[in-house]
């Protein structure tokens, strides 16, 4: 009988335990309760969002064509190790293969000849539309009622990357802002 007891009021104190630290843990500063918590984020994918701002800055700034495809080429292999929240992880996928866009977009000036710029140019711009309907939406806008060989060929190149930047700086500010949340006020 005495072990009875005392597995009785083992067990309710621990449940009594639990229910405290299951209710603290819950309670935010200001009695708000935090609905929302943080998304497990891997040390790797830290590291990508970190590279994504810091290009978002560098395109801000002003960045070269070979900067910036070296800087993607590095952040492909950290995204592709990345593990954690699978929300978080496909908006910093996201976010670099609008990056790789660019960089194979920019990459069509170093080819030679007006026809194979503009065939590299608009190959490049398929898969452009196919990730950012809206940006086909614009360049076919921009572009009505000219008759040209190549798409590309009517379109300026700086939009072309300026419309691709800000998407990925979307896809940035996103993951940075699921990774450092700001508090409930």
């Amino acid at each position: 009988m005495p072990f009875y007891k005392l597995a009785r009021i083992l067990s309710t104190a621990t449940l009594l335990v639990s229910c405290t630290v299951q209710q603290s843990s819950l309670v935010h500063s200001g009695n708000t309760i935090a609905s929302n918590p943080s998304p497990v984020v891997s040390p790797r994918m830290k590291t990508a969002i970190e590279e994504l701002r810091v290009i978002k800055i560098k395109l801000e700034s002003g960045i070269n064509p070979k900067e910036y495809g070296e800087d993607i080429t590095d952040l492909v292999p950290i995204v592709e190790n990345a593990y954690g929240d699978a929300n978080v992880l496909a908006i910093v996928k996201s976010a670099v293969e609008g990056h790789q866009l660019a960089v194979q977009f920019w990459q069509c000036d170093r080819i030679h000849g007006y026809d194979e710029l503009f065939q590299c140019r608009d190959q490049v711009l398929k898969q452009v539309f196919t990730k950012y309907p809206d940006i086909s939406e614009q360049a076919k806008a921009a572009i009505e009622g000219e008759n040209l060989s190549f798409m590309s060929a009517g379109l300026d190149e700086d939009a072309v990357l300026q419309a691709i930047w800000e998407k990925t700086a979307i896809d940035t500010e996103a993951a940075l802002q699921a990774v450092n949340p700001t508090p409930p006020q």
